[in-house]
């Protein structure tokens, strides 16, 4: 897997605020965020859907401010999958994809000795199969 997987992951941490989570992703492109602790444990995952669900909806009354301040409030930890589906980094690239399809899932965290060591995402595996065929 360590032809596909992106090594050192961004990550943001559990008390970090959905601002946070939501500037990161738009900065990077990310659709998937790992959530470890200080320690370098994966406590869980957060993805662009998941930030959505939370947001206020397009259609509120709220103002700007209002809105900002109340994506301030939230932390990652209450909108983030908890004890996300992980694979261990000496996976093939083939069981990693296999991983993904069958829990329906955008991306793969990668965990080793306890910590987050690397990702894999859709688009990892795309690129890869495009690269060397079926």
């Amino acid at each position: 897997m360590a032809a596909i997987m992106k090594p050192q992951p961004v990550t943001v941490l559990p008390d970090d605020t959905m601002n946070v989570a939501i500037r990161m992703m738009k900065e990077q492109n990310f659709k998937h965020l790992p959530v470890v602790d200080r320690s370098g444990e994966l406590v869980g995952i957060v993805s662009d859907r998941d930030l959505k669900r939370a947001s206020p909806s397009d259609v509120t009354l709220l103002e700007v401010h209002e809105l900002i301040y109340l994506l301030e409030k939230v932390k990652v930890s209450q909108v983030m999958t908890k004890k996300p589906i992980t694979a261990p980094p000496d996976s093939s690239v083939p069981s990693a994809a296999a991983i993904m399809v069958k829990h329906r899932i955008g991306c793969l965290p990668v965990v080793g000795a306890g910590k987050l060591v690397g990702i894999v995402t859709q688009t990892d595996l795309l690129n890869y199969l495009a690269e060397h065929g079926s």
